[in-house]
């Protein structure tokens, strides 16, 4: 299934909308559909915050693959921002002590099995995969 969102922050609300709609047809379980949820609206905030002016919309496209779900988020018209090769952030400072953002990327690593960002023609393509509970 794939809809399309307006790269905003008021779009957050259809996008779960979705999600969960989308989730529920797929059969997730409760846990990969929490990730998941995580997983997009940190990834969505992120298109909002850094697409730099983008005028189209994201696409979200969510599919099955046997024991996994794959969610991709497509954007159409960009620069290149892969936010999968930020530094990983260092937890074990006080976070007085600790640089600005990385810390949604790295939570987003944690929750889903698989994280991968590919640009091509002007398209940034982000994906997760996550194994649904046998």
């Amino acid at each position: 299934m794939e809809q399309r969102f307006p790269i905003s922050s008021d779009s957050l609300n259809d996008v779960f909308t979705f999600l969960n709609r989308t989730l529920t047809a797929e059969s997730a379980d409760p846990a990969a559909s929490y990730a998941i949820e995580l997983a997009v609206e940190e990834l969505f905030t992120n298109i909002v915050k850094y697409s730099r002016g983008a005028r189209t919309d994201v696409a979200i496209d969510v599919e099955r693959h046997g024991d996994q779900l794959i969610v991709t988020l497509i954007e159409e018209d960009v620069e290149p921002f892969d936010a999968t090769h930020w530094a990983e952030p260092d937890t074990s400072k006080p976070l007085d002590e600790r640089n600005v953002g990385g810390l949604g990327i790295h939570l987003v690593k944690q929750m889903v099995d698989e994280l991968h960002y590919r640009y091509e023609g002007r398209r940034g393509i982000t994906t997760i995969m996550k194994r649904l509970e046998q």
